[in-house]
């Protein structure tokens, strides 16, 4: 069944603003305070049997949930849901979707060994709630917390970012010296630095180029360059990685200029699905048609010019949480996010296929005119409208990729793979224009 989505209107709520004066132990916090920038819009409370309970404000609820927190919690009425049930040893699913995974994970809990245990989702997400994705907050509730006694411990990494790869989100330093650090404490990092990995050499220049491409056929892509390793100073030996080569730094979208929280979900969190689920939770013409009625008409078929753009690249990695909702200004309308998580994953998986269904298949040699068809029958779009975004796209990237500066940085073999499958799949997709 396809996720439910609705539509979404406009108001505001009184602000609050409660702070811990001390550091804390997370595994002494029972109930901790949700907030959007600096609005309480909930609480999660932890119970005994290691239950977490999710309800909204009052406040927050009597003006129908504005700004938005997720379009999972919206109504088809408009307004809010009831409160989630409480879910026995893990958070509600877009909190879950908040935290870091696999390699990261494992690093983030070793980095608070002392006060974090393996596995528990509270714990983790007290300890991170300071530099999370978007402009959510998580600080623990006055009066129920026990505080730690004596020395006051140093500072620590505290920020989360999606995702299996090893990446920091990271200050670039602007004064004598530059470099780039890791923000600690309260702190909050402006860029995300994405670090190269020894099962997939040049996975970084990868990504940079396929960025760069996306930017050349137009779309819309946060500034990024290659650094060197060397350029990072006091990644604690948690985050360090055995591989050579560049780093991606990313800007984060999620980040004003004045380092202002601006809100994101990605569509794992709209759909209410646990990141375990993010390669199976729905299909892509679910996000298309969800972008239909939350968004816009514009928007959906942006989504299908990217949709093209993954598969004539052969990048198989696009799952439900690598695309995303922006909310800007006042965060009662959502649009589409920035590009992000964009490589071609052809070149260290021969035999890789997208991510999530495409009108019932995956494999990338079967998404021939027939296929993009059925896609706009189910998405509930225009098929002619899709099909000339999906050949406008081939003829892009064609005039594009070919002379584009940054393919001088991807490694050969993995750059004669991505232009294979690129030959491989022009005409195929070409064939939408008949």
């Amino acid at each position: 069944m396809a996720p439910k989505m609705t539509f979404l209107l406009s108001s505001s709520v009184p602000m609050v603003t409660p702070m811990p004066d001390a550091p804390l132990d997370p595994r002494s916090i029972s109930s901790l305070e949700v907030l959007l920038n600096d609005l309480k819009v909930g609480t999660i409370v932890r119970t005994p049997g290691d239950f977490n309970a999710f309800s909204f404000e009052k406040s927050y609820r009597q003006t129908g949930g504005f700004p938005v927190l997720s379009l999972s919690f919206r109504a088809a009425h408009g307004g809010l849901r009831k409160d989630p049930k409480p879910v026995a040893r893990a958070l509600p699913s877009f909190f879950a979707n908040l935290l870091p995974e696999d390699k990261l994970r494992e690093a983030m809990e070793k980095h608070h060994s002392g006060s974090v245990r393996a596995g528990n989702d509270f714990d983790l997400l007290a300890a991170l709630g300071s530099d999370l994705p978007g402009a959510v907050r998580i600080v623990p509730s006055e009066g129920i917390v026990a505080r730690t006694e004596g020395l006051t411990p140093r500072p620590k990494a505290r920020f989360s970012l999606a995702g299996v790869q090893m990446k920091l989100s990271v200050i670039k330093n602007t004064g004598k010296g530059g470099g780039l650090t890791i923000p600690l404490g309260d702190e909050q990092g402006s860029y995300i630095a994405k670090f190269p990995s020894t099962s997939f050499p040049g996975v970084s220049e990868n990504e940079f180029a396929n960025l760069a491409l996306a930017e050349a056929i137009g779309m819309d892509v946060p500034e990024r360059e290659l650094v060197e390793k060397s350029e990072f100073e006091g990644i604690p030996e948690e985050f360090e990685t055995l591989s050579d080569g560049k780093v991606l730094l990313v800007k984060r979208f999620d980040r004003g200029a004045d380092g202002e929280r601006v809100h994101i979900e990605d569509f794992a969190q709209v759909f209410g699905i646990y990141p375990s689920r993010k390669y199976e939770g729905a299909a892509y013409h679910d996000i298309a048609a969800a972008l239909g009625v939350a968004v816009s008409f514009s928007a959906a078929l942006e989504f299908v010019r990217r949709l093209a753009l993954a598969v004539l690249t052969g990048n198989g990695d696009m799952h439900l949480k690598n695309w995303s909702l922006i909310y800007h200004g006042k965060g009662d309308k959502p649009a589409l996010a920035p590009v992000y998580d964009v490589l071609s994953t052809v070149p260290y998986i021969p035999s890789d296929a997208m991510a999530l269904s495409l009108a019932g298949e995956r494999p990338f040699k079967a998404m021939n005119a027939q296929r993009w068809k059925a896609f706009a029958h189910r998405a509930r779009l225009p098929e002619a409208a899709v099909m000339k975004a999906v050949t406008e796209t081939v003829e892009r990237v064609n005039q594009s990729w070919w002379s584009l500066p940054e393919r001088a940085l991807v490694p050969q073999k993995v750059l004669e793979r991505v232009d294979a499958h690129i030959k491989l799949m022009t005409p195929i997709l070409a064939a939408c224009a008949d």
